[in-house]
């Protein structure tokens, strides 16, 4: 069972209309997504200011990149087309440019391409009950042809270099 599966069993109990909502939302999201070629579907690194740097592996993450129209990896050696940076606190601007200055981030796609983004909001991936406004924040960054939810420069911005 999924993350997603788990939580729509849950709040069908608690809340039937949250779940119908929620269900109804991640259905729109992979209906709009159905017909793009996995070329069309970034390679997508996550690393965590929190753990200095390091790539984020988790299970659910890895899920909602996927429904939002992306390729979860675990490291730099897949060469990610798309590189988000969860930020812990203020300070990851000025550590920012000794993690991008690494030859090994600097010869990725993302980094090429300009595709280095920070997720701001700070519940990101860690409530249940925000699974949903994750997905549509991971879903601008990745497919943003195709999504405009309004987070953009509120729960993340996207780091030129």
């Amino acid at each position: 069972m999924t993350k997603f599966q788990e939580i729509i069993s849950n709040l069908q109990h608690i809340n039937p209309s949250k779940a119908e909502l929620l269900e109804e939302e991640i259905d729109i999201i992979q209906h709009k997504l159905k017909f793009l070629s996995k070329e069309n579907l970034p390679k997508t690194l996550v690393l965590d200011q929190k753990s200095n740097f390091h790539s984020l592996e988790s299970v659910v993450l890895a899920e909602k990149i996927n429904t939002a129209g992306g390729v979860y990896i675990e490291s730099l050696d897949g060469n990610p087309d798309c590189i988000i940076i969860l930020q812990e606190n203020e300070n990851l601007y000025s550590q920012l440019s000794n993690v991008l200055d690494q030859e090994k981030i600097k010869a990725t796609n993302a980094y090429m391409s300009n595709n280095i983004y920070i997720i701001q909001f700070a519940a990101f991936n860690t409530l249940d009950e925000e699974y949903l406004k994750d997905t549509e924040i991971l879903a601008e960054i990745l497919q943003p042809k195709y999504f405009v939810y309004g987070h953009d420069g509120i729960s993340w911005v996207k780091f030129e270099i």
